[in-house]
């Protein structure tokens, strides 16, 4: 299994940096192309809109014909999350906005039993998704007002 990104030659462990950071008591994030998004009050809102804009990112290059690389969102720890936004996103583009929204209904029922880590943390990202459901639909959108969250 390749840990590289799309496009990527070397082993990227020699030179990647976590792209979740906090500074002067909140929470940002990076990306690969040095935008700064942030601040957020916590470290797990952080995580959420990053698992949106790595979720967009992948989707953009799959509609492009793109290869993704493997799992996505696997540097952060938050590739359970991306994977949910990923369904919500394939299912905005095949049904709808409203079907995307009863998808992440039926999906936080099939998880409200759940009490493990990776279950609560995609229930979070769904929640998120929500309510910023605008944003997830909108990448642009996303992009300006990622910076202000």
């Amino acid at each position: 299994m390749s840990s590289c990104r799309y496009d990527e030659q070397a082993n990227p462990s020699l030179y990647r940096s976590k792209r979740l950071y906090r500074a002067n008591g909140h929470w940002y994030f990076d990306t690969r192309e040095g935008t700064q998004f942030g601040p957020f009050r916590h470290q797990e809102e952080a995580k959420k809109a990053l698992a949106f804009f790595v979720a967009e990112n992948v989707y953009k290059r799959v509609e492009n014909g793109l290869n993704h690389g493997d799992r996505p969102g696997m540097q952060d720890g938050i590739e359970h999350m991306v994977e949910e936004v990923l369904e919500i996103l394939r299912c905005h583009k095949d049904f709808g906005a409203r079907a995307a929204d009863s998808w992440i209904k039926c999906r936080l029922e099939g998880l409200e039993e759940a009490t493990d880590a990776i279950s609560l943390a995609r229930i979070g990202v769904l929640n998120y998704a929500l309510a910023h459901a605008k944003q997830l639909f909108d990448p642009e959108l996303f992009s300006e007002n990622a910076e202000t969250a």
